[in-house]
């Protein structure tokens, strides 16, 4: 992988509306509906149930409005790879850098670079906006109390591997719409196969990418009756590598065969 191949993704990333499509429409959802999230737990704190306060968490509160927003994240993923093979400017692309997966290789850096720091920089935002709404009622917290940088910085980190899941299912499939599809599928329509499942055992749940992030994102262990459900911490951290490495690998290998 050449430092020409990085500057040409590069180019190539930031040249087409998609990108700032994809990227505007998640700080618009992740920020905006965590806003209006934690500004509604703000006003109705006081009449809540014993429960909902029991398994409140500050940092949990204020991504809850992220999900639409990841998805924008894992579209952009699989837009990367499948718009050029959809225009069949893959060809164009592997006949100037013949080496495929060099290509694949200077794709994934390049995604993973971007979306990593724009990932953190819409987590942070999004936290000290949401921190602000709680503070009315005072339950908002700091970065230096217990696990709440790790919270923040988690979240992040979970739209990079999200980009990068989803860029391995543009490579394998080749196609925009199941590329999103299958995105979709693996990180929320997974959940009610696994659910299916815990008769028999919770190990599929603590494989979900989702229930993985559940822990990751939270800055207090989760309670309740589906605690159960989800992996351990050390569980979690796991799965956040294990998906990208081999949704990565399926994509790699796919592109270095004929297009």
């Amino acid at each position: 992988m050449s430092g020409g191949l990085l500057k040409a993704e590069w180019v190539k990333l930031w040249s087409v509306r998609s990108t700032y499509l994809a990227l505007g429409l998640a700080a618009l959802m992740a920020i905006g509906l965590g806003a209006l999230d934690t500004s509604s737990v703000a006003d109705h704190w006081a009449t809540m149930s014993s429960a909902d306060k029991a398994g409140f968490d500050a940092v949990a509160e204020a991504f809850n409005g992220g999900q639409l927003g990841q998805l924008a994240f894992g579209v952009l993923g699989v837009l990367v790879i499948s718009s050029e093979y959809g225009t069949g400017l893959i060809r164009t692309t592997l006949t100037a850098a013949p080496n495929r997966a060099g290509v694949f290789a200077a794709k994934a850096v390049v995604v993973g670079a971007v979306i990593l720091v724009l990932g953190e920089l819409l987590s942070f935002a999004t936290f000290f906006l949401g921190q602000a709404f709680l503070a009315r009622a005072r339950l908002d917290v700091g970065l230096t109390d217990a696990g709440v940088l790790r919270a923040v910085l988690s979240t992040g980190l979970f739209l990079c591997v999200l980009a990068l899941v989803s860029l391995g299912l543009g490579g394998l499939l080749r196609h925009t719409a199941g590329g999103i599809a299958a995105m979709f599928a693996v990180t929320f329509l997974a959940w009610p196969i696994a659910r299916a499942m815990e008769t028999w055992s919770y190990v599929p749940d603590h494989l979900l990418l989702a229930n993985a992030v559940d822990v990751l994102t939270r800055a207090t262990p989760p309670t309740g009756p589906h605690a159960a459900r989800l992996p351990s911490m050390g569980m979690a951290w796991f799965d956040l590598v294990l998906y990208p490495v081999v949704f990565l690998a399926l994509g790699a290998w796919r592109t270095t065969r004929d297009p």
